[in-house]
C-alpha cells in the first residue's frame, strides 16, 4: 500500500515539476521583443497563449499534487 501511495505522490510531483518547466520556457518566449512584422507579432501571440496554457497546467498539477499529499497524509493518520 505504501508503494502505491508513494508512486502516486511521485507521479504528481513529477507532473508539477514538468509543468513548472513549461511555464518557465513559455515565459522566456514571451520576453522576446515583438517586432513590427506580422510574423513576429503572431509568434509573440502564440508565446502568450502557450504561457496561459502552461499556467493552467501548472495550476492543475499543483491541485493534483496537493490532493495526493492530503490523501496520503490522511491514510497515515
Amino acid at each position: 500500500m505504501a508503494m502505491s501511495s508513494h508512486s502516486r505522490e511521485a507521479s504528481a510531483a513529477e507532473r508539477f515539476v514538468w509543468a513548472t518547466r513549461k511555464v518557465d520556457m513559455a515565459f522566456r518566449a514571451t520576453r522576446a521583443e515583438p517586432s513590427a512584422t506580422d510574423s513576429a507579432q503572431r509568434d509573440h501571440s502564440r508565446a502568450v497563449l502557450e504561457l496561459e496554457q502552461a499556467l493552467e497546467e501548472l495550476a492543475a498539477a499543483q491541485a493534483l499534487f496537493d490532493a495526493t499529499v492530503r490523501k496520503s497524509s490522511a491514510r497515515r493518520s
